[in-house]
C-alpha cells in the first residue's frame, strides 16, 4: 500500500485505473426528457437553444486538482466527472444548479445565471473544516449543535510545540484541564494532568483521566503531535457516563489523522532546538562556605575551625589539589539540543485512503560527557514513531480500517543507581572545599569519608558506568463498519479488535574507579596519596525487563436519521471487553461493559440525550462486579428560535446546556482482590511451650487482610450547566461551564474501628466522600481587517476546588487538626510569627567564659521539638495556648494545596501578508510549596554536618547577630541539624502561583508565486521560543516543580527552536 501511493504520479495512475473501470462498467441511461443518451460519467448533450457549455477546474484548498469529482445537475441524472487534471465540461440550462460531490469534501452548489459566464472554477473544502460542527464524543461523533455535554476540543496543530511529551503541551491550552510538569528528564518528563481537579484522596487511586487513542485505551506520552487530528476532553456525566466505572476522572480522546480522497500530499517538518534549564540552583564557593560554617559553629557555642590563612589559600587557587574551590554545578551544561524530523504521506481515492507518518526525535542531556570514556555517561533520548492508517471501501456499504503504529525509545543514563536526580542530589551535599573534582595529575579524588552520602559527584558521573533502556510499543487496530440501510435507513454496525504490546529492557553496567585523598606534598612537591576506594571494573551487565500486552474488542450498532427535516434521532448500543496481561502477573486484568446512548433533537432547537454505562471489573467480587452509571443531558439553541432573528447578526449562536449523571472509578487504590481475605504464618500465633521438641513452638495461621466482599468502585455524581455563544459573525466565541461534583464510596481503611472489636487489621470499606466544584471557560476572538492583515486572541480558565466531606477520622483534639472539611493535598504546618529576638530572653553571662546565656522569658511558649532556642530561631504560634509548641499547633488552614486549583492560558496572534506572530502565556494559581520539605539534606545548611553539605547561594540572606532582621530567608545557622527550624511552617511556605511565557512563534509562509515555482502546496519557516520566562515568588527553582526534592530534580527546560515545514 505504501508503495502504491508513494508518489503523486502513481496516485494519478491509480485514479486513471479506477475511473476507467467505472466508465466501462457503467450502464448507459436516458436522462429526463429523453433528449439523448449518455454515460452517467460523460458529458450530456441537451438539444435546446438555452443550453450553455460550462467548463472549469476543481481543486482543493491547496490548489491541487481533484480527479473524479462528480459534477451533477441538481435533481436530474445528468452529470459528468472531472478528468485527471481536475477539469470538466457540461451542458446546462439557465437557472439550473450544478452540484460538486467528492468523498471527504463538502458538497458545493453553483446556480447558472443568465450572463456570459462559461468558466466556473470550484475550490472544495474538506468536509470537517467546512462544516465545523462535528465533535468527537465517547464512542462516536456528533454534530456540534446537538451536543448537550461539556466538551473541549483543540486541534492537533495547536499542540505542536518543540517538546518530547505531548502532555507537556497541554497546560493552558484547553479549558477544564489542569496540567503540571514536575521534572524535565528526557523520557520521563511527562506532566501530571487532571480534568477539573482532583476528587479522590485514596492512596494509589487513579486521579488522572482515562486516555483513549482512536477509541482504544493507550498512553499519549510519546504520540507525535503531527499524527493528531483532534484532542478532546470529555468533562461532565453526559459525556463520560458511557465509560462507566472508568469515567469519573474525565476522558481524553485523541483522534489520529486519516487518509483523504485527494492527490497524495507529502509533508515534512524539521526542527533544531537549543535547550537550557529554566532555573538551576547555585551554591557558595569555598571561602564563603568556610566563613559561614565558622559562623554556624560560633552560633552553636563552638570555636571556628577555618583560619583566615586557610580560607585565603582556597580563595587564591594557589594549590587547587590541597585547597580546592570547586563549582560542582559546572558538571551541568548551560545548553543542549533537540532535533525533530517528521514525514507524512496523505491521500487516496474512492476505494482506499491512507495516512502514513514517520518521525524521529532526539534530545541530549545537560550533563558533561567524559571524552576519555568508551561509553556515553550522559542522559539522552532517541525516539522513533511510525503510524499507518488505511481505509478501504470494500463495498459501497462496507468500510475497513487497518491501523498500525509503533514507538521505539532508546534512553541513556549515567551510572546505574544514580540516574539524573541522584547526581543533582550528590551535588547538593558535596562541600566545595573538601576535595577537588579530580587531582591535577588525573588521579581520581575521593571524599575523605566515602559512603553512600559522601561521594565525589565527578566520579559518579564520569567514572561509574552507565545504563541503557529500550522501550518498544506496537499498537494495532482493525475496524469494520457496515451500513445496514437494507434493514432501515441510517443503521450501521461496527466491530473492532485491537492488540497492543509493550516491552521495556533495562541494562546497567556499573564500575568504581580507584579513589584517593591527598594529605600533602613530599619534598619534590608530589602529592602524597592515600587510597580510600578500591577499583571495581565492569562486570556482567545487570539486566531486567518488563512488559504487557493488551487486547480490546468492541462491537456496536449505531442509528442516525433525520425525519421530516425536524426530528433528528441517533442511537447507539455497544459492548466492549478488554484484557491486560503484565509479565509479572499470573492473572490478567479484565473489564467489560454494555453501553447505550440515545439523542433526539427537534427542529435544531431542543435536544435531549440519555446514556448509560453498565461496566464490570474482575477486581471486585462476583456479587458486586457490575455497576450502572446513567446520565441525561438537555440543550436549547435559543439562536434558532424565530423570536431571535432580529438580533441574529449580533448574537449568531446562543445555546444553553445542562446535564446530570453518575460515573465511576474502579481504580480505587487498594490491593488487588480486596474482597478475598488473607492468612499468614508470619508474625502470627505460636503453639507449644517453647524448646526444640517437634510439637513445641509451632507456628499457627494468623488473619492477615480482612475480607471485604462489598468493596466496589468510587461513584461520582456530576452536575453541569453551560453556555455557548458566538457574537459578531462568529468573531467572538465563548464557552463557559459550572460544575458541581460529589464523589462517594472512596476506598479507605476504617480509622474509627475500636480496638476491642478484635480486628488484627483495620477493614477496608468504600466510605470516603469529596465535593469538587468550579467552573471553566474558553474565549476566542478573531478579526480580519483586510485580506492581508488579521489578529486574534484566545484564552481559557479553569477553577476547581475540592472539599473532603467524609474521611472517617477519629475526631482530633482541636478542629484545625481535622482533615474532614478541608481540601486534598493540604500540608499541616506550624504558623511562624517571625524570629526570636534578644528581647524574648532573659540574658545572663557565664562568669567563667563570659558567654551569654539565654532563657526564654516567662509566658512565652516552650518548644518541645528541640530544646535551646536562641535569638534568630523561628518563633511558632501556640495555637491551643498550652504554653508549648508541639504537634497540636500544626494546622491545615494556612496553605493552598500542592496541586493548583487554577490553571489558565491566554495568547494572541497576528498575520500580515506572509508573516505571522503567535504569543501564548500559561499560569497557575491557588497552589503552595514548602521549601526543603522533601529534601532537607539538600536544602537546610549543615543538616548532616560540614562534610555532607553544600550551601545554596540564598544562605547569604540569613539572620546574624549583626543583622537581626526578620526579613531574611534562613534563620539562625547552626553547625548541626536543628529540627525546630526545619519544621514545615509558614516560614518556608511559598505561594507557587506563576505566569509563564509559554511560547512565542514568529514565522514566514512562502507566497503562492514561490510555491508554484517550487511545485509545493505550502511552505513556511519559523522560530519558536518555549518556556521563555516565568514570574513567580518561589525564585529558588522553577515553581512548577513544586517541593519535590528541593529543586534538585532534573530541571525543566526552555528552548529556542528553528523549524521548516513544507508539503507538496
Amino acid at each position: 500500500m505504501e508503495k502504491l501511493f508513494s508518489t503523486k504520479r502513481s496516485k494519478i495512475l491509480f485514479c486513471k485505473m479506477v475511473l476507467l473501470v467505472l466508465f466501462l462498467a457503467t450502464d448507459e441511461i436516458a436522462y429526463a426528457g429523453g433528449e439523448g443518451v449518455g454515460s452517467k460519467f460523460s458529458t450530456f448533450q441537451v438539444a435546446t437553444q438555452q443550453n450553455k457549455k460550462i467548463t472549469g477546474t476543481v481543486t482543493d484548498e491547496n490548489g491541487v486538482p481533484l480527479p473524479g469529482v462528480s459534477v451533477v445537475v441538481k435533481n436530474t441524472t445528468r452529470g459528468t466527472s472531472t478528468n485527471f487534471d481536475g477539469k470538466y465540461e457540461i451542458l446546462v440550462r439557465q437557472g439550473e444548479v450544478l452540484e460538486y460531490h467528492f468523498v471527504g469534501f463538502a458538497t458545493q452548489e453553483k446556480r447558472i445565471g443568465g450572463g456570459n459566464q462559461l468558466i466556473i472554477n470550484i475550490i472544495l473544502k474538506e468536509q470537517a473544516e467546512q462544516l465545523g460542527d462535528v465533535v468527537v464524543v465517547g464512542f462516536g461523533t456528533q454534530k456540534k449543535e446537538s451536543v448537550v455535554s461539556s466538551v473541549s476540543t483543540v486541534k492537533g496543530t495547536d499542540l505542536r510545540l518543540p517538546t518530547r511529551s505531548l502532555t507537556n503541551n497541554l497546560a493552558g491550552q484547553v479549558s477544564g484541564l489542569i496540567a503540571i510538569q514536575r521534572k524535565g528528564e528526557p523520557g520521563y518528563d511527562e506532566s501530571e494532568f487532571y480534568i477539573r481537579g482532583i476528587s479522590s484522596f485514596a492512596s494509589g487511586a487513579a486521579i488522572s483521566p482515562l486516555v483513549l487513542v482512536d477509541g482504544v485505551p493507550r498512553s499519549m506520552n510519546d504520540i507525535e503531535p503531527d499524527e493528531i487530528e483532534s484532542f478532546t476532553l470529555l468533562k461532565d456525566a453526559a459525556a463520560t457516563s458511557v465509560y462507566g466505572a472508568e469515567g469519573a476522572n474525565g476522558v481524553v480522546l485523541i483522534t489520529s489523522k486519516r487518509g483523504k480522497n485527494q492527490t497524495t500530499q507529502i509533508s515534512y517538518r524539521g526542527e533544531y532546538g537549543l535547550l537550557s534549564p529554566t532555573r538551576l540552583p547555585s551554591f557558595l564557593d569555598a571561602p564563603n562556605y568556610m566563613r559561614i560554617y565558622n559562623e554556624a559553629l560560633q552560633n552553636s557555642g563552638n570555636s571556628p575551625i577555618f583560619t583566615e590563612d586557610i580560607i585565603a589559600k582556597h580563595a587564591s587557587g594557589i594549590d587547587p589539589d590541597l585547597y580546592p574551590n570547586v563549582n560542582w554545578m559546572s558538571l551541568i551544561k548551560n545548553t543542549t539540543s533537540n532535533v525533530r524530523h517528521t514525514l507524512n504521506f496523505r491521500g487516496g481515492g474512492e476505494k482506499a485512503r491512507f495516512f502514513i507518518s514517520g518521525a524521529f526525535y532526539n534530545e541530549s542531556g545537560l550533563f558533561r560527557g567524559n571524552p576519555k570514556a568508551e561509553y556515553n555517561n550522559n542522559i539522552g533520548l532517541n525516539r522513533y514513531n511510525l503510524r499507518s492508517n488505511v481505509d478501504f471501501n470494500v463495498t459501497p456499504t462496507t468500510l475497513l480500517r487497518v491501523d498500525l503504529s509503533g514507538q521505539y525509545l532508546e534512553t541513556n543514563y549515567p551510572a546505574p543507581g544514580v540516574g539524573t536526580n541522584g547526581l543533582l542530589q550528590r551535588i547538593s551535599t558535596a562541600p566545595p572545599y573538601l576535595f577537588p573534582m579530580v587531582y591535577s595529575d588525573g588521579t581520581n579524588a575521593a571524599h575523605p569519608r566515602n559512603s553512600n552520602n559522601r561521594i565525589n559527584p565527578y566520579n559518579l558521573l564520569m567514572e561509574s558506568g552507565y545504563a541503557k533502556e529500550w522501550r518498544s510499543m506496537l499498537q494495532s487496530n482493525v475496524i469494520i463498519e457496515q451500513k445496514l440501510d437494507v434493514i432501515t435507513k441510517g443503521l450501521t454496525a461496527k466491530g473492532s479488535v485491537s492488540y497492543d504490546s509493550n516491552a521495556t529492557y533495562l541494562m546497567n553496567r556499573a564500575k568504581t574507579p580507584p579513589q584517593f585523598t591527598a594529605s600533602g606534598r613530599d619534598d619534590k612537591g608530589n602529592l602524597i596519596f592515600s587510597k580510600v576506594v578500591d577499583e571495581v571494573k565492569f562486570g556482567e551487565p545487570s539486566e531486567s525487563n518488563r512488559g504487557n500486552k493488551k487486547i480490546y474488542i468492541e462491537g456496536s450498532l449505531n442509528y442516525k436519521r433525520l425525519f421530516s427535516d425536524k426530528h433528528d434521532v441517533t442511537g447507539m448500543l455497544l459492548y466492549y471487553r478488554k484484557e491486560a496481561q503484565t509479565h509479572d502477573q499470573a492473572l490478567a486484568f479484565r473489564k467489560e461493559a454494555y453501553i447505550g446512548r440515545a439523542t433526539y433533537m427537534y427542529d435544531r432547537r431542543y435536544s435531549i440525550e440519555g446514556s448509560f454505562g453498565f461496566t464490570g471489573s474482575e477486581a471486585f467480587s462476583k456479587e458486586n462486579r457490575f455497576g450502572f452509571f446513567p446520565a441525561i443531558g438537555l440543550s436549547w439553541i435559543v439562536s434558532n428560535e424565530k423570536f431571535f432573528e432580529g438580533i441574529s447578526n449580533t448574537i449568531n449562536d446562543l445555546k444553553f446546556r445542562a446535564s446530570y449523571g453518575k460515573t465511576g472509578n474502579d481504580n480505587t487504590g487498594g490491593a488487588r482482590f480486596l474482597y478475598r481475605g488473607t492468612y499468614s504464618n508470619a508474625g502470627g500465633y505460636h503453639i507449644g511451650i517453647g524448646g526444640s521438641g517437634p510439637l513445641n513452638n509451632m507456628s499457627g495461621l494468623a488473619e492477615g487482610r480482612f475480607e471485604a466482599p462489598a468493596i466496589g468502585w468510587e461513584i461520582e455524581d456530576k452536575r453541569n450547566i453551560g453556555i455557548d455563544i458566538s457574537l459578531f459573525r462568529n468573531r467572538i466565541t465563548l464557552t463557559a461551564d459550572y460544575f458541581d461534583n460529589e464523589r462517594h464510596s472512596i476506598l479507605l481503611q476504617r480509622r474509627t474501628v475500636p480496638e476491642h472489636t478484635g480486628f488484627r487489621d483495620r477493614p477496608w470499606q468504600n466510605y470516603g466522600r469529596v465535593s469538587n466544584k468550579g467552573f471553566d471557560a474558553s474565549l476566542s476572538i478573531r478579526h480580519n481587517f483586510t485580506d492581508d492583515f488579521s489578529v486574534g486572541a484566545r484564552g481559557n480558565f479553569t477553577y476547581a476546588r475540592n472539599k473532603i466531606l467524609e474521611y472517617d477520622e477519629v475526631p482530633q483534639k482541636y478542629e484545625w487538626m481535622n482533615v474532614t472539611g478541608r481540601r486534598i493535598n493540604l500540608p499541616r504546618i506550624y504558623i511562624a510569627e517571625g524570629l526570636y529576638q534578644e528581647s524574648d530572653f532573659d540574658i545572663t553571662t557565664d562568669p567563667a567564659t563570659g558567654a551569654k546565656q539565654y532563657a526564654l522569658k516567662s509566658g512565652l511558649p516552650v518548644s518541645t521539638i528541640s530544646s535551646g532556642v536562641l535569638p534568630g530561631d523561628i518563633k511558632y504560634k501556640d495555637l491551643n495556648g498550652d504554653g508549648q509548641i508541639n504537634d497540636y499547633d500544626r494546622t491545615y488552614d494556612v496553605s493552598n494545596p500542592t496541586v493548583p486549583e487554577i490553571i489558565y492560558g491566554f495568547g494572541a496572534n497576528m498575520e500580515y501578508k506572509n508573516f505571522y506572530v503567535n504569543v501564548f502565556f500559561q499560569g497557575a494559581g491557588n497552589v503552595s510549596t514548602i521549601l526543603g520539605s522533601s529534601n532537607p539534606q539538600g536544602f537546610f545548611p549543615f543538616k548532616y554536618g560540614v562534610d555532607e553539605s553544600s550551601l545554596r547561594s540564598e544562605v547569604t540572606n540569613r539572620w546574624t547577630a549583626e543583622n537581626p532582621s526578620e526579613d531574611v530567608l534562613f534563620p539562625r545557622l547552626r553547625n548541626v541539624a536543628f529540627n525546630h527550624n526545619e519544621q514545615a511552617s509558614t516560614w518556608w511556605l511559598r505561594d507557587a502561583s506563576f505566569i509563564r511565557l509559554k511560547n512565542v512563534e514568529i514565522g514566514y509562509r512562502l507566497p503562492k508565486e514561490v510555491l508554484k515555482i517550487l511545485k509545493m502546496s505550502s511552505g513556511r519557516f519559523y522560530l519558536i521560543g518555549n518556556n521563555l520566562h516565568v514570574w513567580d515568588k518561589v525564585k529558588m527553582w522553577d515553581p512548577e516543580m513544586g517541593n519535590d526534592n528541593a529543586g534538585m530534580n532534573y530541571p525543566l527546560s526552555k528552548s529556542y527552536t528553528f523549524g521548516v515545514e513544507f508539503s507538496f
